[in-house]
């Protein structure tokens, strides 16, 4: 693992308003998504015009960079800021679980209150005893260490008679969607856990298989889950003989 490089606007000189506009802007975009006023408001649980004036406060700290089409990208010293602040994050929720023994529900939820409280020395002392670890509990990278690629398509598109272990659940189904966390353990749907879907065609929804237990997800919550392709097999494949047309 390796510490992230310093920044005059870490986390320890930003507001914590300022950290939770940042961290948010990093993972919605991570997830693909545009993110406009409208958005960042719906996740902060703010109003649109509260939004608006601590946006132009960021643009004017350099921090996020607004474009003609009002959308949103942290600048070079907002991405630097914000990673520190997701890595602290992540590692305090791989703690909480690994060490401390919480699910990764309660564990998201933990670290959110606690988790600004962390020197980046303790969070380095703490990804080292923890074996340095790539992801956080949910499957998600923390800023700052290498872990092995990872070719990841969501359970909704995952290929029929492919098998492929758990690698990540959305950041988005993390902070929008907590029962979703909740469901995936209770139903053992965890990171490196080998499933298989069935999805009907044109059916709103997908049975997961994991090995003979079934669990029925929405199309939304299955696009919130992701198998490492790199890892996938084709048990009818290995168990097919060679010589068979």
């Amino acid at each position: 693992a390796k510490s992230l490089p310093s920044s005059r606007n870490s986390e320890s000189e930003v507001s914590a308003t300022v950290a939770r506009y940042l961290e948010a802007v990093y993972y919605i975009a991570h997830e693909g998504e545009i993110v406009r006023p409208s958005r960042l408001a719906e996740w902060l649980g703010v109003s649109p015009p509260t939004v608006t004036g601590l946006v132009q406060r960021l643009r004017d700290q350099g921090l996020i960079v607004i474009s003609p089409d009002h959308s949103l990208t942290l600048a070079a010293q907002g991405v630097t800021a914000a990673a520190v602040i997701v890595r602290r994050h992540r590692v305090v929720e791989r703690w909480l679980t690994d060490e401390i023994g919480l699910d990764w529900a309660a564990a998201d939820e933990e670290a959110g209150r606690i988790s600004h409280a962390f020197s980046d020395q303790l969070i380095d002392r703490i990804l080292t005893k923890l074996g340095s670890p790539g992801t956080c509990p949910h499957g998600n990278e923390i800023p700052g260490v290498e872990g092995p690629a990872r070719s990841l398509v969501n359970l909704a598109n995952l290929g029929p008679g492919l098998v492929a272990p758990i690698s990540r659940v959305s950041e988005v189904a993390e902070h929008e969607a907590p029962q979703l966390l909740s469901l995936l353990d209770r139903e053992g749907l965890r990171i490196g856990v080998e499933v298989a879907v069935i999805r009907p065609s044109g059916a709103e929804a997908v049975t997961v298989l994991r090995g003979a237990h079934q669990t029925a997800l929405g199309l939304g919550a299955a696009r919130a889950v992701w198998v490492d392709l790199n890892q996938a097999r084709d048990p009818e494949a290995a168990d097919r003989d060679p010589g068979d047309p």
